[in-house]
């Protein structure tokens, strides 16, 4: 499997096998750690990987262009995704209209953070071309990306928006998926899966019986996640994984638990909107 080295978004693939229950069910579980989707997904096309972190938006866009592959388990309810602004444009930039002409980081082009600017931007009447995209990856690098200037707003995932938070309390955030009532703003919808496991049909065809295995595992360990703290949660983190800032880690695995999807499928509306959005950002033609 083609993994980020993101703990705390892919928890539930993580325990699943820090807690033995790939084992349990006879898989064997090889990950290759990546540094972000694109490089997953490229692993997976590649055919290095049978099955990859990713997102529902990317599995829709990659069917769209004729590829045979699907999302086989859900993780969350809806993406940690938030648009922040750099400290020192906080009384500069007031809304997302007024990151007209700025400098926004991104994980990288192309990336799922970069699709969901750009579905950002076009939603607010806006183009993708209004702002001038900056790669700088995520957590530690797209923090240090708006506390030194480099860019003047940044696209945050997961743990670094806690992090974010509790270093600049006084920062503007101009968009945050994390509640309900934020991704309803976003999206139009409270639940708007994302972040799945994918794999390609040749492969799920002639691995059917190891497919169910690997999704029942993560099943499992979504189950483990809402009966335990988030306390217990992070100690079977390794230390190399985790962030300086134990209270912004914590917090960020208790929005996680909060948005665990309850059974690992996906609907048919969620899927639906999902699509619009792709089609929306101009990430699905």
């Amino acid at each position: 499997m083609a993994l980020p080295n993101d703990w705390i978004t892919w928890l539930p693939v993580e325990l699943a096998q820090t807690l033995g229950y790939t084992q349990q069910e006879g898989i064997a579980l090889s990950v290759s750690e990546t540094n972000g989707l694109g490089k997953a997904m490229e692993a997976l096309l590649g055919g290095s990987v049978q099955v990859a972190a990713g997102t529902l938006a990317q599995s829709i866009s990659l069917a769209a262009e004729g590829r045979r592959l699907r999302c086989i388990v859900g993780l969350y309810t809806r993406p940690a995704v938030a648009v922040v602004v750099a400290p020192p444009m906080t009384t500069t930039i007031r809304t997302v209209r007024d990151l007209v002409g700025r400098r926004v980081g991104v994980a990288s082009a192309g990336s799922a953070s970069h699709q969901f600017l750009d579905f950002l931007l076009v939603s607010q009447g806006l183009t993708p071309q209004a702002v001038q995209p900056v790669s700088v990856g995520t957590a530690a690098p797209s923090l240090a990306a708006l506390e030194h200037g480099t860019v003047d707003a940044g696209v945050l995932v997961a743990s670094a928006i806690p992090t974010f938070q509790r270093r600049h309390p006084e920062a503007r955030m101009l968009v945050d998926t994390r509640p309900e009532d934020g991704a309803q703003r976003v999206f139009g919808t409270a639940t708007f899966p994302n972040t799945c496991v994918i794999a390609e049909d040749d492969w799920l065809d002639a691995h059917a019986e190891s497919a169910r295995r690997f999704v029942r595992a993560v099943q499992s360990a979504m189950q483990w996640m809402r009966s335990h703290s988030a306390e217990e949660i992070r100690a079977r983190m390794p230390d190399s994984m985790r962030i300086p800032d134990g209270e912004a880690e914590l917090q960020a695995i208790r929005q996680a638990k909060d948005t665990l999807s309850p059974d690992g499928a996906i609907a048919s509306d969620a899927a639906d909107a999902t699509a619009a959005a792709a089609l929306a950002s101009g990430a699905l033609r």
